[in-house]
């Protein structure tokens, strides 16, 4: 029952699954940063200069990393917009690291897959953890975004 007088209380984000959303984007994050660390100091290779793949690998790395703190922000805040965007930036990430990456350089997919999970090397072992991590985000981002609660009034 409302308070006469009072506004309605807005409807937040289930508390628990965006606590674990949250986090999972914050490990998800560790991971591209691994990533991106793995491709500054190894990949530098015998000339000293970097190729496109690791441009781009740097650059998507600190792109996403940025984009999934902000996001854990908004979702450890309990809001709904913040969980929906949380989720719709870990589904682009997995899909695009599993189907996009391979595609966008003429990789075939059999290959990136055994890439990615055959946790070879470092990079692999991040990403790998990366795409495992963002795919459980995600789960976690929409149950957080749709299971709703609603605060009772103070007073």
């Amino acid at each position: 029952m409302q308070p006469y007088g009072q506004p309605p209380s807005k409807p937040r984000a289930n508390a628990a699954a965006a606590m674990i959303a949250g986090s999972l984007a914050l490990l998800t994050a560790g991971m591209l940063v691994w990533f991106v660390l793995y491709n500054v100091v190894h990949a530098n290779g015998a000339t000293g200069q970097w190729s496109g793949v690791e441009m781009q690998n740097v650059a998507f790395g600190v792109i996403s990393t940025g984009a999934l703190v902000v996001t854990a922000g908004f979702t450890f805040a309990r809001r709904i917009s913040g969980a929906w965007t949380l989720f719709g930036l870990c589904a682009l990430f997995a899909v695009a690291m599993l189907i996009a990456a391979p595609l966008l350089w003429g990789t075939p997919l059999d290959a990136q897959l055994k890439w990615i999970f055959g946790f070879d090397k470092s990079n692999g072992v991040a990403i790998a953890l990366a795409v495992i991590f963002s795919i459980l985000t995600a789960s976690m981002a929409a149950i957080a975004g749709s299971v709703r609660s609603y605060e009772k009034p103070r007073g």
